[in-house]
């Protein structure tokens, strides 16, 4: 009997080893990722009815060119979700948009530099293309060296000061992953 409650007692060590090693092992679906963004922002302009929101986030990936720190200049693979909400007297409209990347490079943009992607997005639900169509340019189908202004410097950024005449906020988070 003290052979069997060896070997469950065995098993169940190897069980939870393996189970640790695979739960601290990233999912890589894209395979390696090289920069993780979230970003999320609010506006409202006073006294008017009308405001909106965003959230969302990127990841990019497939590395093909590093600085000195090693960190990625440039990449192959990326992805991206958002959703993006309007409210206005005459009422509201919710839509979200996900990109998938083909290529991704860090390059100057004032007032710093920035990710600038090519890749194609979807709509979700179809309907909600009126969403984004708002924004001419700002939110295209399909894009080749689109700056996203989303600064690539890894750190925190609170930009809630570019909001011109609007009350709200604006925040960025960007994560290397050398």
């Amino acid at each position: 009997m003290s052979t069997r409650v060896y070997w469950r007692s065995l098993l169940a060590l190897l069980a939870a080893a393996l189970f640790a090693v695979f739960a601290a092992t990233p999912a890589l679906a894209y395979g390696k990722e090289n920069y993780q963004l979230g970003f999320a922002g609010t506006g409202v302009a006073p006294g008017t009815g009308f405001g909106f929101g965003f959230w969302g986030w990127c990841a990019f990936g497939g590395g093909n060119s590093f600085n000195s720190s090693g960190l990625a200049t440039s990449g192959t693979t990326g992805d991206c979700n958002y959703a993006f909400y309007i409210h206005a007297p005459s009422g509201r409209v919710t839509c979200q948009q996900s990109v998938e990347v083909t290529a991704w490079k860090i390059q100057p943009s004032f007032p710093f530099a920035d990710f600038f992607v090519t890749g194609t997005a979807t709509n979700h639900p179809a309907s909600a293309a009126i969403c984004f169509g708002l924004f001419e340019g700002v939110f295209p189908s399909s894009f080749t060296n689109f700056d996203t202004l989303l600064p690539a410097a890894p750190g925190h950024y609170n930009l809630s000061g570019f909001l011109g005449g609007l009350t709200g906020e604006l925040q960025v988070q960007v994560t290397a992953i050398p």
